[in-house]
């Protein structure tokens, strides 16, 4: 495995080989009648954050003409499986764990049988703890996970979709001014450009957006040139989203409540600013912290989810690139975290962490505006993929 440690602006790079960790795993008991459409990651037990009460990972069917949710199935074999990433017939989980669990959190692979349950192939350590993202590319080469406890790791993806050992990890130097969440980096999650040349670290604890450029022939990343962009001190960024038509990035960002617009060189991986969006309405004095941000598959609409004030957020993107906000739309549920839009950009489902519910709201294509449809129940949600 290739280390980077990026100390004081300079890369420098270690060479290790740790030996993966050994383990047995049951298989699973759930029965199914159909391939699922959408995958919903939970918290499983008791954090310091979150009274997890999910059984695992839930499989559900999506009702092509409702969008109405009903459970196939659970994969129950994992902890904390925070966020999850469905890719062809595969699907990865991020095991969100501390040290009284084991000497690292681990990264899941499983394949989707015919009958739409998950079988278990392997896992990998991700050298950290609290995992809280994974994704792949397209073409099922590698795996990248965040740590918010110990950087971010990548791995080469196997022939029948396992996880080799890891190849690459990064820590990151820095922290921020809010001491009481930036007192080291925390890095929140990986994302690749459309054109997946570049892998982005959102990194809450350091106010950075980390830019690699990945070789896949090499299994390797390497930092580009420059190597990250900043958001305004004390920020926190935690998710981004890419246009699909321009070259735009929204990141959203945790801790001052607010999206930040960068326009992105498809031939570097730069971001440069172009200003930030509040996601809160004028006037509101409580406590709140975004989660995520997704845009429509057409590019129109903006979306962010404010835990707190628990609402989302939605934004019209100008021809510019700039946000004109549409309005704040009650999540009727606690906590909004992860939220997710079908492929056709008809329906919008929040996970309401702590409330127990997935919500389901149509959009509106002529303005963006969501109407509430549907509530479903879930034990603490905190992830929605569609496979």
């Amino acid at each position: 495995m290739k280390q980077i440690a990026l100390l004081a602006g300079l890369f420098v790079i270690l060479a290790c080989n740790p030996a993966p960790a050994s383990m047995s795993e049951s298989s699973p008991t759930d029965s199914a009648q159909a391939a699922p459409t959408l995958f919903v990651g939970t918290y499983t037990r008791q954090e310091g954050h979150v009274d997890g009460r999910g059984a695992g990972i839930y499989l559900m069917d999506v009702d092509p003409e409702t969008g109405a949710l009903r459970q196939r199935a659970t994969r129950e074999d994992i902890i904390n499986p925070s966020f999850v990433h469905p890719t062809g017939d595969r699907l990865y989980a991020a095991s969100e764990t501390g040290p009284d669990v084991d000497s690292s959190a681990y990264l899941y692979a499983y394949a989707r049988t015919e009958d739409g349950r998950l079988r278990f192939l392997n896992r990998q350590p991700t050298y950290g703890f609290a995992s809280c993202h994974v994704t792949t590319d397209a073409r099922a080469r590698m795996a990248f996970t965040a740590n918010y406890m110990g950087g971010v790791a990548a791995y080469p993806l196997l022939e029948d979709g396992s996880l080799g050992p890891a190849v690459f990890k990064a820590d990151f130097p820095g922290q921020g001014p809010n001491s009481a969440r930036q007192e080291s980096s925390h890095p929140h999650a990986v994302f690749l450009s459309p054109d997946e040349r570049f892998a982005y670290v959102c990194d809450l604890g350091t106010d950075k957006i980390w830019i690699f450029a990945v070789d896949y022939d090499q299994r390797d990343l390497r930092p580009a040139d420059p190597a990250f962009a900043e958001v305004a001190p004390g920020a926190g960024p935690r998710h981004l989203a890419f246009h699909p038509d321009r070259p735009l990035v929204y990141v959203i960002n945790e801790l001052n409540n607010t999206i930040s617009a960068f326009d992105r060189d498809p031939a570097s991986g730069a971001l440069t600013s172009r200003g930030d969006y509040p996601t809160l309405p004028a006037g509101f004095a409580g406590d709140a912290a975004t989660a995520d941000i997704h845009l429509t598959p057409d590019g129109r609409y903006l979306y962010g989810s404010n835990r707190g004030h628990d609402s989302l957020v939605a934004f019209a993107v100008q021809e510019d690139g700039s946000l004109q906000l549409v309005g704040h739309y009650p999540t009727r549920g606690r906590t909004p975290r992860n939220f997710t839009i079908d492929p056709a950009g008809r329906y919008l489902y929040v996970a309401n962490q702590d409330s127990d519910n997935v919500v389901q709201y149509t959009i509106d294509s002529a303005t963006g505006a969501l109407e509430f449809v549907a509530e479903f129940a879930v034990p603490t949600p905190v992830c929605l993929k569609f496979g």
